[in-house]
C-alpha cells in the first residue's frame, strides 16, 4: 500500500507541477460466479471469484508530452506494468514484460524468425527519423541482456540485435529485413549467427511472398529457402464469383522431396447453406508413394423463422472435434478422409427455440449427433431463462451417450 501511496503522491506531483490534470482509469479483470445445483449426486452450491487482473491506468496532457502508465495489483504487489511518455517526435517506454517478437501479439512485433526471449524492455521511438532502439532484461535464466535497433519506411524495414554477459558482448547478432519494391510483393529474410568470437554458427532463412490479382482471380506464389526453418515453393489460388468460391494450394517441399495439394471448390449463400468439398493429393518422390484424401461438408447458414433456429451439419470427420469457442473442428472446416474409411462421417443439428411471454424468456435448446465410424453418439435437451435479469436458471438433460442430468441456478458476472 504504501508503494501505492507513493506512485499517486509521484502522479498528482507531477500534476501540479504542469498544472496537468491527471486521469485514472482502475480496472478489476475477473469472474464473480455462484451456482446452486441438482444433479444426480446430489446438491452442489458455490461461489467464488476468479480473479485475472486488479490495477489501474493513468495518463496526462502536459505541454504536448502524453504520460500513461499501467499498474497491476494483483497478489497484493504493486507492480507497473507498461510506462510510456511521448510528444510528436519521439516516445519512450518501459515494460514489465515484453517481447521483441510477436509473442501472440503483445511483443514489439519487430522479429518473425529469430530472438524471441521475454523480459523487462526499454524503448525509444525516434518517430521523425524512423528508428526505434530497445533494450532488454530476459526473464530466461543466464540468458544475455539484449539490445535492438529497429528501423521501417516506405518499403524497406530492418531489425537488428545483439547481447551482453557481464557488459561483455556475447558474441551473437540477429538480423531481419523486409522490402516490399512495389504492391504485392514482399521479400523478407533473417540470420542469427551465434559464437562469433569462438566456432561461428549461422542459421538463415529467405521468404518471397507475391499477390497478383486478376480480376475474380488471386495468385499467391511463395517460396523460402532456410537451412533450418524449412524449403518450399507454393502457390495459392483463389476465384470467387457469386456463391461460388474455390481455394487451391500446390506446394513442394525442397528438403523432403515431397509434393502436397488441394483445391476446395463451395458453393454457399447466408440464409441458404454451404456446400464444399476438399481433395487432397501428396506424392513423396524419395519412396516413391502417393496418397489421396476427400472430405465434405454441408451445413445450413442462418436457418431462423421467427424465435426458431435450426442448425444442421452433415460432412466428413467426428462431430465431437467442433470446437465452437475456436471457430475449428467439425462444421467449421472441411475434414478428411473418406476414401481411406468411408465411415468418417458425421451428422449433427442444433435446435433452438427463444420465446418471450412478457417478463418470462425462456430458450429451449437440443442438439445431437451420431458418428459412423464409432457409433459415437450424443443427445442433448436444455432448457434456461434469466432469474431477475441476474441469475439464471438451467436445466440439462444428456440422454446420449449416457443419461445424467441437472439443474439449478447460476450467476456469472466478468469484469
Amino acid at each position: 500500500m504504501k508503494k501505492l501511496v507513493g506512485i499517486l503522491v509521484v502522479l498528482l506531483a507531477i500534476s501540479v507541477a504542469f498544472s496537468a490534470t491527471v486521469t485514472l482509469n482502475p480496472y478489476l479483470k475477473g469472474t464473480l460466479w455462484g451456482h446452486v445445483e441438482l444433479d444426480k449426486n446430489g446438491l452442489d452450491t458455490n461461489l467464488g471469484f476468479t480473479l485475472k487482473g486488479i490495477g489501474f491506468g493513468a495518463s496526462a496532457d502536459v505541454d504536448g508530452l502524453t504520460f500513461s502508465l499501467d499498474i497491476d495489483l494483483a497478489g497484493g504487489a504493486v507492480t507497473p506494468n507498461s510506462f510510456t511518455v511521448e510528444n510528436d517526435k519521439a516516445a519512450a517506454s518501459w515494460f514489465k514484460a515484453k517481447s521483441f517478437a510477436y509473442d501472440s501479439g503483445k511483443g514489439l512485433n519487430w522479429f518473425s524468425y529469430y530472438g524471441k526471449t521475454k523480459g523487462i524492455t526499454f524503448v525509444l521511438n525516434l518517430k521523425e527519423l524512423g528508428l526505434q532502439v530497445a533494450t532488454q532484461e530476459p526473464d530466461l535464466l543466464g540468458a544475455s541482456d539484449r539490445i535492438a535497433l529497429r528501423g521501417a519506411w516506405d518499403i524497406f524495414s530492418f531489425s537488428a540485435q545483439t547481447g551482453l554477459n557481464a557488459l561483455k558482448w556475447s558474441g551473437d547478432i540477429i538480423l531481419e529485413a523486409a522490402l516490399v519494391p512495389f504492391k504485392g510483393l514482399t521479400i523478407k529474410g533473417g540470420v542469427s549467427a551465434s559464437d562469433l568470437t569462438g566456432t561461428p554458427v549461422f542459421n538463415y532463412v529467405v521468404d518471397v511472398d507475391y499477390v497478383l490479382e486478376v480480376g475474380l482471380l488471386t495468385l499467391n506464389p511463395y517460396a523460402r529457402y532456410s537451412d533450418t526453418l524449412g524449403q518450399w515453393v507454393g502457390l495459392n489460388v483463389g476465384y470467387a464469383i457469386g456463391v461460388l468460391a474455390i481455394d487451391a494450394n500446390v506446394e513442394y517441399d525442397i528438403a523432403a522431396n515431397a509434393l502436397g495439394a488441394w483445391i476446395q471448390p463451395v458453393i454457399s449463400k447466408e440464409g441458404i447453406g454451404y456446400a464444399g468439398v476438399k481433395f487432397v493429393y501428396n506424392y513423396d518422390f524419395a519412396t516413391p508413394a502417393q496418397t489421396m484424401e476427400l472430405g465434405f461438408l454441408v451445413k445450413s447458414l442462418g436457418w431462423a423463422a421467427g424465435p426458431v433456429s435450426l442448425d444442421v451439419f452433415v460432412g466428413s470427420g467426428d462431430f465431437r472435434t467442433k470446437d465452437d469457442a475456436h471457430k475449428t473442428g467439425f462444421g467449421y472446416k472441411i475434414l478428411t478422409d473418406v476414401l481411406a474409411d468411408w465411415t468418417n462421417i458425421s451428422a449433427y443439428a442444433e435446435a433452438g427455440l427463444s420465446l418471450e411471454m412478457g417478463g418470462f424468456k425462456p430458450t429451449i435448446g437440443a442438439s445431437g449427433g451420431y458418428y459412423i465410424k464409432d457409433s459415437a453418439s450424443a443427445l442433448n435437451v436444455n432448457l434456461s431463462f434469466p432469474v431477475l435479469d441476474l441469475i439464471t436458471f438451467r436445466a440439462n438433460v444428456d440422454i446420449l451417450p449416457a443419461v445424467d442430468w441437472s439443474v439449478g441456478l447460476y450467476f456469472s458476472k466478468t469484469f
